[in-house]
Order: C-alpha cells, then structure tokens, then sequence
C-alpha cells in the first residue's frame, strides 16, 4: 500500500509552522504516524524547533530548497523513512521559496512511484498581504497554482473589503482549488481528516490527472523555480539576555527588504520568546516547551541583504558585540 504524502506550501511568513501545530496533533488524535520533514531555505531550522515539542520524527533539509538545490537529499530522505517504516505517512514542509511542483518532480523518481502517493498540496498565502506578495514573488505565483486546498490565512488582519479583490486574484491563478479563510491557519478538524485521503493532483499543464499520470507527467519536467539570485538569508547570533523594548525597536527598523525575520530571544525577566517578522509587521510571542537547540538568534530573509550593516544594526539596538 502506497505511503500518503502531503506538501505544505506557501511564501515566507504565510503561517506554514502554525498550521502544522495544528495538523501534527491531530494526525495523532486519527492514528496517523507523520514523518515530517522540514525544508529552511537558510542555514538554522527555526520552524524544526517550534515543531520539536510535537513531534520528534522530523528530518530538517537547511541550506537550500528541496524544489533545486536540496533535490537529492530530499530522494534519499524520503527513501530513508520508507526502509526505516518511520511513519505510516510523510508530510513536506517546503521553504517559503519552494515551488511545489519541482517537490513533486522528486517524488515522481520511478522508484518511488508504487511507494508513495501525493494526497494533496496545501498551499498557505498570507492574506493582508497577498497583492503584494503576488506582484513581486514568481515563486509565491508557483505556489497557488500548484495547490489544490488552498488556505487564505489571517483574515483577523485583513481588510473585509479587500476580501473579493484577493477572491478574484486567487481565482486568475487558481480557481479549482478548495478554499479555507482561516486565521492562524486552523481550517477545523474535518478538513484536516481529509488531508491524507487521496485527490487529483494537477501538474503543471494545469490539468487535474489521477496519481498515476500526475506522477509521470511531473517526472523530468522543465525546472521553474524562479528564486532571485539576490535572494540570501543572514543568521546572526543575539545575547544571553535581551530587554522586550530594545528587541522591539530592532524588529521594527529592520531594513525595508527583510521579508521574513525569525527566530529565538530570552527577554529580561520573560524567558524564552520566539520571534516573527513578516515585512512591516513583528510579533514576540513566548516559546512553550524547552530552551532552542539554535539558542538565541535572528534569521532574516530577503534581496539585497547587507550582511554587515544587518549585523551593526543588531549591536547598535541591543548595545552588544556579535
């Protein structure tokens, strides 16, 4: 019997992390054994230690995406869980850089094709900032064509009339795909039941084809990952101890293209916090179960990164040498 497999897609900061907190609980309430694995396009797996409190079967793919440069590794990780019968199904986490459809190319090596079986791609986009995101990422377009459930999160911050205008965006690129408007992408407890029954997956001629013709038709198919080669990440350690207010201020200033900051602070006095940016907007929220393996850190993604000047501005706002 084939293995299921579920790809969770969508761009930087769209809420991938949270709606597997979600998910992974539930897998177990269904009696399901996900292995996970976890794709950072940086060098330090943030989203692997917020998951680490659920679930310890986990593989984490850093450095790359799993979609070009990681390709291999992810062949011979999935090859790895099915000898070790790790789990009785496997869920992908892609980069925010991924593009699903280069993912499912892997998954379509010969070898693999009576093993596993695409359920779904699930695809998260972060609402309140979809247009933006649409208009200047190529992979974040990749991203909701591929998917065939599709999860408009944080509709909490979005705008009620901007609703039909992102409907009718979704719909240019997408319109076949179920749809959930969540916040903190929970779409309720049927849905996620059905994320590991089968359904068509539509390859990349944007038909939808059963697993069999999906899986040779994506096998071989022209590369179309549309990463900017000014795209880069920086990893900078941060102290032992941090004040909230100095913390904040740095999130706020960072440069205009960090798209995505995250990662791990202990504040003065509130112990361990983890730390979110997507574009303008930060939250500090506190960290439920053990101290981060990554200890105290700030990953920032986006163009045109200036390491240095990043790095001075981290020592200038937390008044420390890194």
């Amino acid at each position: 019997m084939a293995i299921p497999v579920l790809i969770v897609t969508g761009f930087l900061g769209c809420g991938k992390t949270t709606f597997l907190r979600h998910l992974l609980p539930r897998c177990g309430v269904q009696g399901v054994r996900p292995a996970l694995i976890i794709n950072e396009v940086g060098d330090v797996d943030v989203d692997g230690e917020l998951l680490a409190d659920l679930y310890s079967e986990q593989v984490r793919l850093v450095g790359g995406c799993v979609c070009c440069t990681l390709q291999s590794q992810l062949n011979s990780t999935i090859f790895d869980v099915l000898e070790r019968q790790a789990g009785d199904a496997i869920i992908i986490e892609c980069s925010g850089l991924s593009n699903p459809m280069d993912v499912l190319s892997v998954l379509s090596a010969p070898a693999l094709l009576r093993e596993i079986a695409v359920t779904h791609i699930v695809c998260l986009l972060d609402s309140p900032r979809a247009d933006k995101v649409l208009q200047v990422a190529e992979p974040a377009k990749a991203q909701v064509a591929a998917a065939d459930v599709l999860i408009l999160n944080k509709i909490d911050r979005l705008d009620p009339a901007s609703r039909a205008p992102l409907e009718a965006l979704v719909n240019n690129l997408n319109p076949h795909a179920i749809r959930h408007w969540t916040s903190y992408g929970d779409i309720g407890e049927p849905a996620l039941d059905a994320l590991f029954a089968p359904a068509p997956v539509r390859c990349s001629c944007g038909e939808a084809h059963d697993h069999a013709h999906a899986h040779h038709h994506g096998h071989g198919h022209e590369h179309t990952h549309a990463l900017p080669a000014s795209f880069c990440t920086v990893a900078l350690p941060l102290p032992a101890m941090v004040a909230r207010a100095a913390l904040e201020r740095l999130l706020c200033d960072l440069p205009a293209n960090v798209i995505r900051a995250k990662g791990f602070a202990h504040l003065d006095g509130e112990g361990w916090h983890v730390l979110h940016r997507v574009y303008d907007a930060f939250d500090i929220t506190p960290l439920f179960g053990p101290a981060p393996n990554a200890g105290a850190l700030l990953v920032c993604i986006g163009q045109h990164l200036q390491p240095e000047a990043i790095r001075a501005q981290v020592e200038d706002a937390l008044r420390v040498k890194i």
